[in-house]
């Protein structure tokens, strides 16, 4: 079969280059991109097909006249301005899009199935008081102040508070990768989770790779925005309270509050006896069932440590992460892992809407990252019944 060259704009290989690293394409086509660039070569079908896939730029992308805009209006609530975020990865945008899908199904979904719209998105709009937003989100969701005590670590306390939340309506989703591409870690480094506001099937999806600790912290973020009603993509791994905008300081301090309530605080730090205070720190993090990094911001922010200390534990928090992440195994039960991942009243729902041939089982798989062999085993964990 003879060789097949086709005509590719130079404008568009330059922007998919930049839309990857050369790492990732390795070394052969990197070199037969600049050959394509200076018009000494042109590409195979086959190349370009290569080039799609080792990028994850859509095919189709390759044959445009001109470089494609993609509207990704979630980047414009980004926490922090980073240069990660200016030039967003394509696993970060491929995320965004895969949410978008699950969270247009879940709306359509509520409307033809005649429910409410969800009473809590926005209903806080306007409100800036610390305590205020608190308490609201503590009565919505049925938490009372100390409600920690009852999780073992921020593991179980970020379950609870996930099970809470789907109660209410509210699309949790989580994921370390894209879809289920192992290939396409989730850089924490980009971001920590985002919030897509919605009256009909507001939605959080969290990192993954993010530490136990993180993931909590970053879901009570994300919940303060969908009170607030307010997108956010939260990219800030040092729970920062300047430098960013006042709804993001108000977001850190109430996620803070709702996990760390301050006069508790107060009590069990000033009653600790412990002369290091970075172990006072780690003691009073397992007591909350948080991470260090969020006692110390309160710590800080109540003037029981100075900003060198702060530094020092965001930073050793920061190592400590790095270093699991090295020594971290790829292992674990499939199929716990699968639900982990996936919000419980999103599937029960799918399969709802699958009994009743409203959406085909093709669907189902796509939105849920399984296949015919794993979706009804995922789906029966999360509680989804299929006939």
């Amino acid at each position: 079969m003879p060789t097949v060259n086709v005509n590719i704009q130079p404008a568009i290989i330059s922007w998919a280059l930049s839309q990857t690293s050369e790492e990732k394409l390795g070394t052969k086509l990197v070199e037969n991109i600049k050959h394509w660039l200076d018009g000494t070569k042109s590409p195979t079908f086959n190349q370009i097909e290569d080039f799609s896939k080792k990028s994850h730029i859509p095919l189709g992308y390759f044959f445009l006249q001109t470089p494609p805009v993609e509207q990704i209006s979630l980047l414009e609530y980004r926490t922090l301005d980073s240069i990660e975020l200016t030039n967003p990865s394509r696993n970060l945008i491929d995320t965004i899009h895969e949410m978008e899908a699950v969270q247009e199904w879940m709306v359509n979904y509520r409307k033809e199935w005649n429910y409410d719209t969800i009473s809590v998105v926005g209903s806080l709009k306007g409100i800036t008081d610390i305590s205020v937003i608190a308490d609201t989100i503590r009565k919505d969701l049925g938490l009372n102040v100390e409600w920690y005590k009852d999780c073992g670590n921020p593991s179980e306390a970020f379950n609870k508070v996930r099970g809470l939340l789907e109660e209410c309506g509210i699309v949790v989703m989580m994921n370390g990768i894209v879809g289920k591409n192992t290939h396409r870690a989730l850089d924490v480094n980009e971001f920590r989770a985002f919030a897509m506001v919605n009256e009909w099937a507001p939605l959080i999806f969290i990192n993954g790779a993010d530490s136990a600790g993180g993931r909590l912290f970053s879901l009570f973020h994300e919940v303060v925005h969908l009170w607030i009603g307010e997108n956010d993509l939260y990219n800030d791994r040092r729970y920062s309270a300047n430098g960013i905008k006042p709804i993001e300081v108000t977001c850190n301090a109430v996620a803070g509050e709702l996990m760390v309530p301050k006069t508790v605080f107060l009590e069990k730090w000033n009653n600790n006896t412990n002369d290091d205070t970075h172990e006072k720190i780690k003691e009073l993090a397992r007591m909350f069932r948080c991470s260090g990094s969020v006692i110390a911001r309160r710590a800080l922010d109540n003037k029981k440590i100075d900003q060198n200390v702060y530094n020092k534990v965001i930073a050793d928090a920061i190592e400590a992460y790095i270093q699991a992440k090295q020594e971290k195994s790829s292992g674990g039960d499939y199929y716990r892992v699968a639900r982990s991942k996936l919000d419980g009243v999103f599937v029960r729902a799918i399969c709802e809407s699958v009994n009743s041939g409203r959406t085909s089982f093709t669907e189902a798989y796509r939105l849920t990252n399984t296949t015919s062999k794993t979706f009804s085993e995922v789906a029966s964990g999360l509680g989804g019944v299929l006939w």
